[in-house]
C-alpha cells in the first residue's frame, strides 16, 4: 500500500507566518499528522482493488469450474439412465413382437383348424 506523506515542517511554518505562536503551530503540525496517518492507513489503494479483482477471478473460475464437472456428471447420469430406459423399451418392444408374432400365428391356426372343420362338417 503506498504511504501518504505529510510535511509537518512545512504546515508549521505556514501556521507560524500566519500569526500562530512556534509551540502551538509545531504541535498542530504533529497532531495533524497523526489524525492524516491514522485515516489514510485504511484508504484503498489501486493495488488492493487489482489484488481483489484477481481473488475475485479466480474464485469465480473455480466456482465456474466445478459447476460445469458436477453438470457433466450429472449429464453423464443422465445419458446412462436413458441409455438403460431405452435398453428396457427395446425388450419390451421385443416381447411384444414376439407375442404379436404368436397370436398371430395361433390365429392363423385357428382360423386353418376352422376352415378345416367347415370342409368335414358338409
Amino acid at each position: 500500500m503506498a504511504v501518504a506523506t505529510f510535511d509537518t515542517l512545512k504546515f508549521a511554518n505556514t501556521l507560524k507566518a500566519a500569526g500562530v505562536p512556534d509551540k502551538q503551530a509545531e504541535a498542530q503540525a504533529v497532531a495533524f499528522a497523526e489524525v492524516i496517518q491514522i485515516n489514510l492507513k485504511d484508504l484503498v489503494t489501486k493495488d488492493d482493488l487489482r489484488l481483489a479483482k484477481e481473488d475475485l477471478e479466480r474464485s469465480i473460475d473455480g466456482v465456474r469450474k466445478e459447476l460445469t464437472q458436477q453438470f457433466d456428471t450429472k449429464l453423464q447420469k443422465l445419458d446412462s439412465k436413458i441409455d438403460l430406459l431405452d435398453q428396457r423399451l427395446m425388450a419390451k418392444f421385443q416381447q411384444v413382437q414376439w407375442v404379436g408374432g404368436v397370436l398371430v400365428i395361433f390365429v392363423l391356426a385357428v382360423l386353418g383348424l376352422l376352415i378345416r372343420l367347415s370342409f368335414f362338417a358338409r
